[in-house]
């Protein structure tokens, strides 16, 4: 490796470093304060940098929402495409995916529902859409950041299809529109996620994975019954 190509890496290893730090610590304050009451001031106190080091990675307090959902879609990004590229049939990397969304889910509840009892997030959602519905009553910054995000979540389900595309070749499902057939599996763990809210929060089931990749797989129709002729 050459020396500007390790000094290279080197400081991409470091501003990884001091970005998931921050972002962990912001996540902290968010917890106890709420995100209208955090101050970049508070940010840098938990993460014990410099203000003005805080700001090299994060602009300000208006992007830290999107940059901490920034940073959970690139790490369910990273960790489901670890499972997609390694080994075992399709179908247990499906259920190993499905696994992994809902866990990830469950370690970020405690600030979801911050963030849902803060009027900041009404406003971000007021954003979200604006920017698809009426582009003139949002900045062009956000709609950016919106439209990064939304890319995010794409390539999160884009791996998603892989693993189905993996399945059919194999002969494990029926043929499909595997990027049809990802959405809909995101739809469903979505689903399920939030309709933990109305329940009160009830941690996610040990076996909820395993109960929805099995309801995915086997459907719901009765394969003794013989289907009737139009």
């Amino acid at each position: 490796m050459k020396s500007s190509d390790f000094r290279r890496e080197r400081e991409q290893r470091r501003r990884t470093y001091y970005r998931e730090g921050i972002l962990h610590a912001a996540e902290r304050v968010i917890l106890r304060k709420g995100y209208s009451a955090t101050t970049m001031d508070d940010v840098a106190r938990e993460a014990r940098l410099s203000k003005a080091t805080i700001y090299k990675y994060i602009p300000g307090k208006g992007a830290l929402l999107y940059e901490i959902m920034s940073h959970y879609f690139d790490e369910l990004r990273d960790k489901t495409e670890a499972i997609a590229s390694g080994a075992g049939t399709a179908e247990a990397k499906l259920r190993q995916a499905m696994r992994l969304a809902l866990t990830e889910s469950e370690s970020k509840q405690s600030l979801t529902r911050v963030l849902w009892m803060d009027k900041s997030m009404l406003k971000l959602m007021r954003v979200f859409v604006a920017a698809s519905g009426k582009p003139a009553s949002a900045t062009a910054a956000d709609r950016k950041m919106i439209g990064l995000l939304r890319d995010k979540r794409r390539e999160i389900t884009a791996v998603g299809a892989r693993i189905l595309e993996e399945g059919v070749a194999a002969g494990e499902f029926r043929p499909m529109d595997t990027a049809r057939a990802a959405e809909y599996l995101e739809a469903v763990l979505e689903g399920y996620t939030h309709a933990r809210f109305w329940r009160g929060d009830a941690p996610v089931s040990k076996d909820a994975a395993e109960e929805l990749t099995r309801f995915v797989l086997e459907g719901i129709r009765n394969p003794e019954r013989t289907p009737k002729e139009n």
